[in-house]
């Protein structure tokens, strides 16, 4: 027994030593490391450029194939297309799942100003990253699959598209663009409080399940590689994979305060930021099976600057998954 008492005490101690040694996320550092030089203090106003404008030619063709290859990707590289060489997406999503509206929408990590915002420092892999391996992480994350190849018709249609809605954002500018990126929840809140999944069970209910499913199975349209219309969430390798950024608690729950449910703004939101952290955690519970990324080990390699919200079982501590975030983030 004694031996016992002794074993238990020193796992505590150890466990409180590895929690008070771990090094603290500093966006200080992150934004140091981002730095590509260019300086204003002016915000830029987002503009969405209207397809009509596309030109009619080749330039044009290119951009319009990238356009619907984001809209339906399922349709041209998903894994129910009849080539076997084409099935480079895992799941039958689409990439305007997450990047609303062709990837147009504010706040839903458009695309607009995307362009103009690479190269730029990676965090998750430590380096400097390209617009083609932005894409291709997602093709490995979000779609669950495979790299497409850089020189291949669809990665440079999906750039051409993304440089076409760029048109006019400043080199280096793109982080002075309202609605770029995500609108966070509020930040002070997550420091002092975990999210709640069974709470988080409750607003699912009321307000996700009718178009996701009670189960997370979502709404597959009829026919071969059509996709969803509206996609899984969870329980299926038909949907993102625990790389994703939509595993992590703080980006779903700031994904899902300004676009859902469907016609959610940043202005005009649905859910609380309590409610939208606390469906994130439900959505992304470890008893809701979805598929593993391979060599997830691998992600943030430098403590200092990983994500708050990475969450490996075997390296972060629970306090990843759903908060509170206060000892985490410096």
């Amino acid at each position: 027994m004694k031996k016992v008492i002794v074993i238990a005490t020193l796992s505590a101690l150890c466990a409180s030593f590895l929690s008070a040694n771990e090094v603290q996320f500093d966006a200080k550092v992150l934004k140091e490391r981002s730095n590509n030089g260019y300086k204003t203090d002016a915000k830029l106003e987002y503009k969405v450029p209207d397809v009509n404008t596309i030109p009619n030619n080749q330039f044009g063709d290119l951009v319009k194939y990238g356009r619907e290859l984001i809209v339906h990707t399922s349709k041209y590289i998903g894994p129910e297309v009849d080539d076997p060489k084409m099935r480079f997406a895992g799941n039958n999503n689409q990439c305007q799942n997450c990047h609303l509206d062709a990837g147009t929408k504010a706040y839903s990590a458009p695309f607009v100003g995307v362009f103009a915002a690479f190269p730029q420092y990676r965090p998750r892999e430590n380096t400097i990253g390209t617009l083609a391996d932005r894409i291709n992480g997602c093709m490995e994350r979000s779609m669950n699959g495979y790299k497409l190849p850089v020189d291949s018709k669809e990665m440079k249609a999906m750039e051409a598209y993304m440089f076409w809605l760029s048109q006019g954002v400043p080199v280096g500018g793109a982080n002075a663009l309202e609605g770029r990126g995500l609108a966070k929840i509020d930040r002070k809140m997550i420091k002092k409080q975990a999210a709640d999944p069974e709470k988080g069970k409750v607003v699912y209910e009321q307000q996700c399940a009718a178009c996701h499913g009670m189960n997370g199975e979502g709404i597959k349209n009829e026919g071969k590689a059509n996709g969803y219309m509206y996609p899984a969430l969870w329980g299926t390798d038909d949907t993102y994979n625990k790389g994703a950024g939509m595993y992590r608690v703080l980006k779903a729950a700031d994904f899902i305060k300004s676009n859902m449910p469907l016609g959610a703004t940043k202005e005009a939101p649905i859910l609380t930021d309590e409610e939208a952290y606390n469906v994130a955690a439900y959505i992304n519970m470890d008893s809701h099976y979805r598929p593993e990324k391979i060599n997830r080990v691998n992600d943030f390699p430098d403590d200092v600057v990983k994500a708050p919200d990475v969450y490996r079982p075997s390296i972060e501590s629970k306090e990843h998954q759903v908060g509170p975030f206060g000892k985490i983030i410096k």
